[in-house]
Order: C-alpha cells, then sequence, then structure tokens
C-alpha cells in the first residue's frame, strides 16, 4: 500500500490527475487529457474513456472509501470534459456521460446522460 499510495502522489504531481489507489481499474483505461481529474470511484470497467476535468467519487465525505458511497464504471464507458458522477451509481455498459453532466442516479446499458442535471435518455 504504501508504494501504491507514493504511486498516487506521483500521478497527481506529474499529470494533474489523482487517482484512488483503492479504486479496482479494468484494462484500457484511457485519459486523453488528465488535468483536473479525480478518480474515487469503487471500480472501472474495461476500456474506459475519461476527459479532463471528471470527478468520480462519494458524494459526501467517506474516509473509509465504502463501496456503497462509490461510482462503478461498466465497460466501454465514456466520460465526457467536467462531468461528476457522484454517490453509489452504476453507469452501464456502452453508456456515456455528456461533458459537465452531474450524474446522481445509475445509468442503463447503452444510455446517454447529459446536461447540468443529467437527463437520462435511452436509445
Amino acid at each position: 500500500m504504501p508504494l501504491a499510495k507514493l504511486v498516487s502522489l506521483l500521478n497527481f504531481m506529474i499529470f494533474g490527475i489523482e487517482i484512488s489507489f483503492r479504486c479496482h481499474i479494468g484494462p484500457g483505461l484511457y485519459f486523453p487529457h488528465t488535468q483536473g481529474t479525480v478518480i474515487g470511484a469503487w471500480r472501472i470497467g474495461d476500456n474506459a474513456t475519461i476527459y479532463q476535468g471528471v470527478t468520480l467519487g462519494a458524494r459526501e465525505l467517506d474516509l473509509e472509501y465504502d463501496e456503497q458511497s462509490r461510482p462503478v464504471l461498466g465497460n466501454n464507458v465514456i466520460i465526457g470534459s467536467g462531468a461528476k458522477v457522484l454517490g453509489h451509481v452504476v453507469i452501464g455498459n456502452h453508456a456515456k456521460v455528456g461533458a459537465n453532466a452531474v450524474v446522481i442516479q445509475s445509468i442503463p446499458d447503452g444510455a446517454t446522460a447529459v446536461g447540468p442535471v443529467a437527463i437520462i435518455k435511452i436509445k
């Protein structure tokens, strides 16, 4: 764990991104830009794309990093610039979150969430 914390600190200092060492990350995670991004999710699936300024985390202070207060991202998810995904929500496989959306409820597979109050639109 000390090595993981050190790597997390170096990521923050060098790349401007904060990733919790407790977040389970699948292969293929891609950050086109990293500045201002905070990753405090419980799990990120395979081949996710997360743009700059995104926050994935709890809705309230969670020092124990509880699974029930953290977001879970499915496979092949895209999170747009500045989006906030907060609390125990599940972002389904192949779902998209638009830029600057605020997501506080789960998004089903293949759906898109847009807007400042993240309205869900199912294909």
